[in-house]
């Protein structure tokens, strides 16, 4: 496809697929105070931050004051999918569209999956509008800088997680215009141009963001240049550019900006150091995370959590203590968000343990064990409270990459990676005991009959 092709722009990706969710009413997206929606035209400084804002609002789907049920992009829906397709979270609700993804019987009417992939293209419009905008506004300079580095890190960060989800996607570069014509019906391209796009997108932010969080006082909710060397790092791990991933996620470990922090501190704190990008959610903008997996307080207990994930950790480890709570027994609830009063847990998209777990793992593809073990090292001394622990460096490229899926597992649980994880290394079909077709989601119908280009992925 060539370089016009490639730009046209795609509202109907980013409506359609709205209208498929298993219940309509819990797709609320609701715009917050002082932020744009995703094709807003602004004319100054005042608007060009709104549009940010509104940016940021995309990425976490804020939901209606007092009804914490939406949330199609990473505040929910965007994670949780993957982890209830996974071994780690079961479905003890009512919704089938999240019992048939628990089952791994899911299609491409699923109304779970059709809410992720149009509230990813919504908000790589909103980024896009500011990208196309903000350079024609009267203002600083160094602050024009920024807002479009933010802009390429969200376009960025959704193509990454459209990709690992549906594989070959649209990428789409150029914000929407009206009015709808044959310009709308764009085509896929090979996961290999979309992260070379995600490649080029974060090498421009990296030169446009700020260093540290002064611009934002001092909250990590908004991207900076180690959140996009953070990103890097990740997409490099699932292009196998080994070298690339360890020398991305070292920028990061090395940042005086960042570290390690007792585990129930990171999940009971908003904003700590080890937040590299995490979501903000407040009284008036709510996380709905806590509404889907809370037992009490109103909370719906859609997902329990297995006991597969339970058992894999240490009685010894705290992150047991901090992840889960056995409210019964053999009734395992998600304890990493908890506030099911006012929903203001935020949602860690990028930490700084996960860069530790990224370099370990490039390390140790190319026989790098002692710095692999190293590196897990410094994440289970803070599992366990106990500095003085040792990981004996493993033998072989094998036993070095299951100790650190393990790892993965047990500190990243309830993040959005587990699926992701499974998949990328080949162990998707055997551990979950899925069909070689389920890894990759479909293309959702909802997008597919309003657009001939787009083609389905193979078994659907």
């Amino acid at each position: 496809m060539n370089k016009y092709n490639r730009n046209r722009i795609l509202t109907v990706l980013t409506i359609t697929g709205m209208l498929f969710s298993s219940c309509s009413e819990e797709l609320l997206e609701l715009e917050p105070v002082a932020a744009l929606s995703s094709n807003a035209v602004f004319v100054d400084q005042a608007g060009a931050n709104a549009a940010v804002l509104g940016m940021y609002s995309g990425l976490a789907n804020h939901t209606l004051s007092g009804v914490a049920h939406g949330a199609n992009n990473l505040g929910f829906r965007m994670n949780v999918v993957g982890d209830i397709a996974s071994d780690d979270l079961s479905h003890v609700g009512s919704f089938n569209t999240w019992r048939d993804l628990a089952l791994g019987q899911w299609d491409q009417v699923n109304g779970e999956i059709s809410a992720i992939w149009s509230s990813a293209y919504n908000n790589i419009n909103r980024a896009n509008n500011v990208i196309a905008q903000v350079d024609g506004i009267e203002m600083d300079q160094a602050l024009k800088n920024q807002y479009k580095g933010e802009a390429l890190f969200v376009r960025a960060l959704n193509h990454f997680n459209l990709t690992r989800y549906f594989g070959d996607i649209p990428i789409v570069t150029t914000a929407t215009a009206a009015p709808i014509d044959e310009r709308y019906f764009v085509s896929r391209e090979p996961q290999a141009a979309v992260y070379q796009q995600i490649q080029q997108d974060l090498n421009q932010a990296i030169e446009y963001l700020p260093l540290n969080y002064a611009t934002n006082n001092n909250t990590r909710h908004r991207a900076t240049k180690a959140g996009a060397q953070a990103l890097m790092a990740r997409m490099h791990l699932y292009t196998q550019n080994w070298a690339s991933a360890e020398t991305f996620a070292t920028e990061v470990i090395t940042n005086a900006n960042y570290s390690l922090v007792p585990f129930e501190t990171l999940v009971s704190t908003k904003g700590t150091e080890e937040a590299i990008f995490e979501l903000f959610f407040d009284a008036n903008n709510q996380n709905p995370v806590t509404f889907w997996y809370g037992r009490n307080n109103g909370g719906r207990f859609e997902f329990g959590v297995t006991s597969s994930l339970w058992n894999a950790y240490s009685p010894n480890d705290l992150r047991r203590v901090s992840s889960i709570r056995e409210e019964a027994p053999n009734i395992f609830v998600n304890w990493k968000y908890r506030d099911n009063t006012t929903g203001t847990d935020g949602i860690h998209i990028i930490r700084l343990a996960e860069i530790y777990l990224i370099r370990a793992e490039a390390r140790a593809r190319v026989s790098n064990f002692i710095g692999a073990a190293e590196d897990v090292q410094a994440v289970r001394r803070r599992a366990y409270g106990n500095q003085s622990l040792v990981v004996t460096p493993p033998a072989t490229i094998d036993a070095a990459v299951d100790l650190i899926l393990a790892e993965r597992r047990l500190e990243l649980a309830f993040e959005g990676h587990r699926w992701h994880d499974l998949v990328r290394t080949g162990r998707a079909t055997s551990v979950l005991n899925i069909a070689e077709h389920r890894t990759l989601m479909p293309i959702p119908q909802s997008a597919t009959e309003v657009n001939a280009n787009l083609t389905q992925n193979p078994g659907y």
